[in-house]
């Protein structure tokens, strides 16, 4: 008789070990997929806002030109009412605007009402004011904030000259009004817009006897560019306006009232902590200011929504993205960060800052206040970006004339 063997059940644990380690080596290989594509969509995702920052900040724009994409679809005694089927900035805006057509212009003293149809369509009812003619129904037309048409004569009766002053790259144009004070008043536009940025402040200089000059500078369609190509926020733009404060010492000037927009008041900052000649400025005005560029970015990264998620972007993707636009357009960040340079500033320091500016934080301005209560007087208002004069003109004189009683170069 054989021997007898029994069939004992295999062990089960090699093959337990086999499972795990093929359970283990797919979820490294799905997470090493995963981090790849990650890592993938970030660097794309970086690159991209990078670009985005590039096209939306450091571009200077090409031209002055201006499009008329909203149109007039009703009129009712002093109503007039103007339609946008796709998003327009200017709708919706509270106070004082310009309606500008291709042969015409119409000033309009406030907004009764803004509504969004079904269909998204956003219409606006103004109010034309008094002796204002009204384009016809069917016109197309543009709002503007600046809210005066042309220049000094055609907006007021003012009579100026065009004049030329000499920086380190090249001449640049400039308005310039005539007065009786030897206190020059160099007013600089923000990024993107042209002279007539000035019109709602000339008049309340030109009442105070201030000679006025209204500056082109580096950027500027149909002017010299920047060696960089690009925007630089005030890092090489300053050097413009000490050639203009130049200009005005060698035609009888001997101090400076210094107003600037948006980036324009980031370029008087950036000159009120280097150059030379920064001195002989006795005051300045600003109105929504750049004091960082930095803080301008993150502040409307955090108010962009990712495509199709709706989430803001991650701070990491918008750190990641500034870093790239620093490798790719050689973008100085603490060149431009006048918040950090503060304690250099001397001149007394009126701002206008409003709280629906979704464009420049107020909170730049709010610190800037608090670093130097001595000399920043802040006014903040419920107005959107540069806006503070197109809600309340008679507010706003009545802050700059008390500034500058208090002040006076």
């Amino acid at each position: 008789m054989g021997r007898r063997t029994s069939k004992g059940t295999p062990p089960s644990l090699p093959k337990a070990r086999k499972k795990q380690r093929s359970l283990n080596s797919s979820l490294i290989r799905i997470i090493s997929v995963v981090a790849i594509v990650a890592a993938a969509l970030f660097l794309i995702g970086g690159f991209y806002y990078s670009g985005e920052l590039r096209d939306g900040a450091l571009e200077p724009p090409s031209s002055y030109e201006h499009t008329f994409e909203l149109e007039v679809t009703a009129l009712s005694g002093d109503r007039i009412s103007v339609t946008s089927a796709s998003f327009d900035d200017q709708l919706g805006q509270p106070g004082i605007q310009g309606i500008e057509w291709a042969d015409g212009y119409v000033q309009t003293s406030e907004l009764v009402s803004s509504t969004v149809d079904d269909s998204g369509i956003r219409t606006d009812m103004r109010v034309i004011v008094e002796g204002g003619t009204a384009p016809p129904v069917g016109t197309a037309v543009r709002l503007d904030p600046f809210a005066f048409p042309g220049d000094p004569e055609q907006a007021f009766g003012i009579p100026f000259e065009t004049v030329r002053y000499t920086s380190d790259i090249d001449s640049f144009p400039a308005w310039l009004i005539p007065g009786g004070s030897d206190t020059w008043a160099i007013i600089v536009h923000g990024k993107g817009a042209d002279l007539t940025e000035s019109l709602r402040i000339l008049p309340i200089l030109h009442a105070l006897d201030f000679p006025i000059m209204v500056i082109h500078y580096r950027n500027d369609p149909g002017n010299a560019k920047d060696p960089s190509g690009y925007h630089q926020f005030g890092a090489t733009e300053w050097v413009d306006i000490a050639a203009a404060v130049t200009y005005a010492e060698e035609n009888g000037s001997t101090n400076h009232l210094l107003v600037g927009y948006s980036m324009g008041g980031g370029i008087v900052t950036s000159y009120l902590t280097q150059s030379p000649l920064r001195n002989r400025t006795r005051a300045a005005i600003l109105d929504s200011p750049i004091l960082s560029f930095e803080a301008v970015v993150d502040f409307q990264a955090e108010n962009t929504n990712l495509p199709f998620i709706g989430a803001s972007l991650p701070g990491s993707l918008t750190s990641f993205a500034k870093w790239l636009a620093s490798w790719r357009f050689d973008i100085d960040w603490d060149a431009t960060d006048y918040l950090a340079k503060s304690h250099e500033l001397h001149a007394p320091m009126l701002i206008f800052h409003g709280s629906n500016d979704t464009s420049v934080p107020l909170a730049t301005s709010e610190e800037l206040a608090r670093l130097r209560p001595d000399i920043v007087t802040l006014v903040t208002t419920e107005a959107s970006h540069t806006r503070s004069w197109n809600e309340s003109p008679d507010d706003y004189k009545a802050a700059i004339i008390e500034f500058l009683t208090a002040n006076r170069p």
